[in-house]
């Protein structure tokens, strides 16, 4: 007897655990839906991407843990993990992921930056070139085209005299 309630504390204690990472998957989830545009479809998506692993990782559990049967302590301790951690610890940890991608964000863009920086400018002065290009090939076509109208008339004054 005494073993089978050992066993029993630790398959609710490691649901607890499992409360906790759904807790800080979802925090992730939020923290990723805080940089994409607002809109209902997008949450519902993240909604339905949380309930799917959250469904997967219960079901992975209860199969690995409990040997496949349902123990209404397993739903009870993931709930009660996932509530402490939304309640002590959620705000904290969604502000640290958030300074996490902020910072991220910023070295990213001090690598980055120089690149862009360095591909603006080549494409620049290709268009440069090009409408260098673009320029001098119409100016020859415009003095092609007065040569060739002022050779015609003088064509046409030898053929009259």
């Amino acid at each position: 007897m005494e073993n089978e309630v050992s066993v029993q504390t630790l398959q609710f204690l490691y649901s607890a655990l499992l409360g906790v990472g759904l807790g800080v998957f979802y925090d992730v989830l939020r923290c990723v839906r805080s940089y994409v545009r607002k809109s209902r479809i997008i949450t519902g998506i993240f909604d339905v991407i949380f309930w799917i692993c959250a469904i997967f990782s219960l079901i992975a559990f209860i199969l690995t843990c409990t040997d496949g049967r349902m123990r209404w302590y397993v739903l009870f301790g993931t709930f009660c993990g996932g509530f402490v951690y939304a309640s002590a610890a959620s705000e904290i940890v969604f502000k640290v992921m958030r300074g996490t991608a902020k910072a991220l964000s910023k070295l990213l863009s001090l690598v980055t930056r120089p690149v862009y920086l360095m591909l603006r400018k080549l494409k620049n002065m290709g268009i440069d070139a090009s409408k260098k290009a673009l320029e001098s090939s119409a100016k020859r076509r415009r003095k092609g085209k007065a040569d060739k109208g002022g050779s015609k008339k003088k064509k046409k004054e030898k053929h009259s005299s």
